[in-house]
């Protein structure tokens, strides 16, 4: 095989590497050190992801004072599906004339019985990559929110 032949392989197989996610590209499988449980009342689950997919999803907020915890809830196919959101770093618990929520970094509050919508993804309860965060419901999935990609 002659040089150009082997530089042009050689060219084609690093590219062909770089564009299926072969190699080191840095990036590390979410472990539980990268999620934190804050707050009382409502605690929450926040995470130090910095990639993550970037799929549509969101619903109603709720509180659930059986656990002082918050859901998201969304119907899809008549169902209803509840979820354990986890927000991005820097989002704070807070309390308003009797309504629990969050105040997210770049973004503002979301209270009880608002609307989010935001990029991200839905992981079951089994998932590995959640460790022992505690989900609210208990059993339920998680619904983790990309920092900077809220939406009103």
């Amino acid at each position: 095989m002659s040089r150009a032949a082997v530089a042009l392989a050689v060219t084609l197989l690093t590219a062909a590497t770089a564009c299926t996610g072969g190699g080191d590209t840095g990036a590390t499988t979410p472990g539980p050190d990268q999620f934190a449980l804050t707050g009382d009342d409502p605690s929450i689950v926040v995470h130090t992801l910095t990639y993550g997919a970037d799929m549509k999803v969101g619903g109603t907020v709720r509180y659930q004072a059986e656990g002082r915890c918050l859901t998201v809830s969304t119907t899809r196919d008549g169902k209803e599906s509840v979820a354990t959101p986890i927000w991005p770093a820097g989002t704070r618990p807070v309390q308003d004339g009797g309504r629990r929520g969050v105040d997210v970094p770049g973004f503002g509050r979301v209270m009880d019985g608002d609307t989010v919508d935001a990029g991200g993804d839905e992981w079951p309860a089994e998932d590995d990559r959640l460790g022992d965060v505690r989900l609210c419901p208990p059993g339920g999935k998680a619904m983790v929110f990309n920092a900077g990609s809220f939406r009103r």
